[in-house]
């Protein structure tokens, strides 16, 4: 990663992260409330950072918020990148357990989450940044954050990457029409920040989806509607991709008991592809059945332990009539090799996985399926959203076999691995 330069800021002589060309244009802007739209790492929370310190110390008795969707959220952001970035000489007293600073004069620097709105009420606020946007609760800054700021006359800064078109693209919007005279905003792809490497976007390019990546990387707000695994094609992905009896096999388990899904997958190293190839198709059944089912078609897979299992977290929970979990019954059937993460993945993290592999942002392809394989079809085409949501619709039953696709791939290639190459925001 690039190295930061910094500079004494010329009112405290605090040293401040210097500002890439995009933040000082957003800087000079006299608009009361800013909006920025970025991709990964164009530098928003050290920007966000800089302008909670300047606001409270540019102001005696200044009441300064930094807000994140969630309050757990606000401490793993901010907290330490405040106590980094505010000279010592500067702070009279701060309490982590609270998330406050004060500084000797006398302003105060507080951190929130908007999950707890009652706390966010009732205050005369002078600057404000929302950080995350994307991800408040629609309607917070009408009818929480704006009237906070109002009896001061406060500043904001709103700042996010896209999620869809939703609450952000409408306060972006506010910024773009003329008519809007205290909003202004603005719109920056990552490339536009000079503390990220090229190759690390260009390894986010290889490795996501191109809606993703555009999302993410390009700050592009793209429609999630429709179709959840849009990057499936019939004439691109499926063909003759049988089992391969020299390979270990895969397994992906979505728990139900109509129907109980299994996607069986083999991992080709020389491809560089993954291929499904083969289904499990269970209904009013249970797990019992399923391991049956499995040591039956793979009998020698089963024999060698050469069987990956990669289950719905869900099925770690103790549900049947002995007190036993499904994976618990996975285990008894001689299943041991199995892989789930102890917290159910978000749900958009799984399909932006599957996605990835479908068809990645340069065009890679590295996901195959079986022409045997009818209901992983069936459910990659035919699994949509809800209207004007990225909630996928579940009344049409159509999604428990791209589930089951999905928890190994989500586990095997996540698409937050690119965090550890240090993009993430």
């Amino acid at each position: 990663m690039a190295s930061v330069v910094v500079r004494p800021d010329p009112l405290t002589g605090a040293h401040f992260l210097k500002l890439h060309p995009g933040q000082m244009r957003v800087s000079r802007s006299k608009s009361r409330f800013k909006v920025v739209v970025a991709g990964r790492r164009w530098g928003k929370t050290h920007f966000s950072a800089t302008n909670l310190v300047k606001a409270a110390v540019r102001k005696k008795k200044a009441l300064v918020w930094y807000v994140a969707p969630t309050y757990g959220m606000a401490k793993d952001i901010m907290w330490d990148k405040l106590v980094e970035l505010i000279p010592r000489q500067l702070v009279a007293k701060k309490n982590e357990t609270k998330l406050t600073i004060k500084l000797i004069n006398g302003s105060e620097i507080q951190l929130k989450g908007a999950d707890k709105p009652d706390t966010l009420r009732g205050r005369g606020v002078d600057y404000v940044v929302l950080d995350e946007y994307q991800d408040f609760k629609p309607g917070t800054w009408e009818e929480v954050i704006f009237p906070t700021l109002a009896d001061k006359q406060g500043h904001a800064l709103v700042i996010g990457t896209p999620k869809a078109f939703n609450q952000l693209f409408d306060l972006y919007m506010k910024g773009q029409d003329p008519k809007e005279s205290d909003w202004g905003s603005w719109q920056y792809p990552t490339s536009t920040s000079p503390f990220i490497p090229r190759k690390e976007i260009e390894s986010a390019r290889r490795n996501l989806d191109e809606k993703t990546f555009r999302q993410e990387f390009e700050a592009s707000f793209e429609t999630m509607a429709g179709r959840v695994y849009y990057a499936f094609n019939r004439n691109d992905h499926v063909g003759e991709f049988p089992l391969d009896p020299t390979k270990p096999v895969l397994i992906g388990q979505d728990f139900n008991v109509d129907p109980m899904c299994s996607a069986v997958m083999q991992w080709h190293p020389e491809k560089d592809e993954l291929w499904i190839v083969d289904e499990i198709f269970l209904s009013q059944s249970n797990t019992e059945e399923v391991a049956d089912e499995i040591e039956r078609r793979y009998w020698r897979h089963f024999k060698a332990k050469r069987i990956a299992l990669y289950p719905d977290p869900a099925g770690g929970n103790r549900s049947s009539a002995r007190g036993e979990s499904d994976i618990m019954v996975f285990r008894e059937k001689g299943l041991n090799h199995i892989y789930y993460r102890k917290k159910h993945p978000v749900v958009s993290d799984r399909v932006n996985a599957v996605n990835s592999l479908l068809r990645a942002a340069d065009g890679r392809i590295r996901l195959r399926v079986n022409s045997t394989c009818k209901k992983v079809i069936q459910s990659l085409e035919q699994t949509i959203y809800l209207p004007n949501s990225r909630e996928v619709n579940k009344k049409l039953g159509t999604e428990h076999m791209a589930d089951a696709v999905g928890y190994p791939i989500e586990f095997l290639f996540p698409v937050n691995r690119i965090a550890l190459l240090g993009v993430n925001r």
